[in-house]
């Protein structure tokens, strides 16, 4: 079923205690079942030198910036 056509009320709701032991609904699973049909190869999406370096440049600072603490931005680290 395509996502324009789910509404609210085809959800699956689960029943679960939370870690206190009070019965909480939650969400149940929202994707579709099934197995993709071929891999999916985001490398291939980089095509350009340009391209590469700029997710590099990214990726680099989010990991080991002295202004960026995981993937927010915080005045003292964690």
């Amino acid at each position: 079923m395509p996502k324009s056509e789910v509404s609210v009320s085809d959800y699956v709701y689960e029943e679960k205690e939370d870690f206190t032991g009070k019965k909480v609904t939650v969400l149940g699973p929202t994707y579709e079942a099934g197995k993709p049909q071929e891999r999916d190869d985001w490398q291939s999406k980089l095509r350009t030198r340009e391209d590469v370096v700029g997710y590099l440049r990214t990726a680099l600072r989010y990991w080991y910036s002295k202004e960026w603490y995981g993937s927010e931005k915080r005045k003292q680290q964690a």
